[in-house]
């Protein structure tokens, strides 16, 4: 199935504010249930692209100028699929797994 999204995110402040960061988790990735066909991000300034711990796409977006307001808009297509045999991702995990002992944590 393809899924088209249109998502804007708007932040409207009674008065400017002077420094905003965000940190922009708004890219989907390709797995073995999903392909992304198309993907744009619409945002003011220009936003760096990096990769979080999880391998996700992450965009920092910072204005260093007065704004009242800042509109961010991801566009695409993604084309999923009922793959049932598929690796387990990172996104799949329980967080309670980050909170076993292992050898590298273990108290001594």
């Amino acid at each position: 199935m393809r899924i088209k999204v249109d998502h804007v995110t708007h932040y409207r402040y009674e008065s400017p504010v002077r420094l905003s960061t965000q940190y922009l988790r708004l890219v989907p990735h390709d797995s073995a249930q999903q392909k992304v066909i198309h993907w744009k991000l619409e945002a003011p300034g220009n936003p760096t692209c990096t990769r979080d711990g999880y391998g996700n796409v992450l965009h920092v977006l910072t204005l260093d100028k007065p704004v009242q307001e800042i509109e961010i808009r991801a566009i695409g297509v993604v084309e999923t699929s009922q793959a049932t045999d598929a690796a387990v991702e990172p996104g799949d995990l329980s967080p309670l797994l980050f909170t076993r002992q292992t050898p590298a944590t273990r108290m001594d």
